[in-house]
């Protein structure tokens, strides 16, 4: 995927619905090591950023918005 900025995405082995995103591959390994038990339990995954997928952040709904102003009275 040519100029779309890429994440890592961690599935536990065992616990397959606990998923964690991070922004890279580093972050994740360190996550993995230190509060997962070990690489060994996790999958690794390559996705895209939040940014490539959504457009503005972790967070759409807060992206900031245009407003319009009205004239009052």
């Amino acid at each position: 995927m040519e100029g779309i900025e890429m994440a890592c995405k961690i599935t536990h082995r065992s616990l397959r619905d606990q998923q964690i995103r991070f922004a890279n591959r580093e972050a994740a390994e360190r996550y993995a090591e230190i509060m997962g038990g070990g690489v060994e339990n996790w999958v690794f995954t390559t996705v895209p950023s939040v940014v490539a997928e959504y457009g503005w952040g972790p967070y759409p709904e807060r992206a900031p918005r245009t407003r319009q102003l009205e004239a009052v009275g």
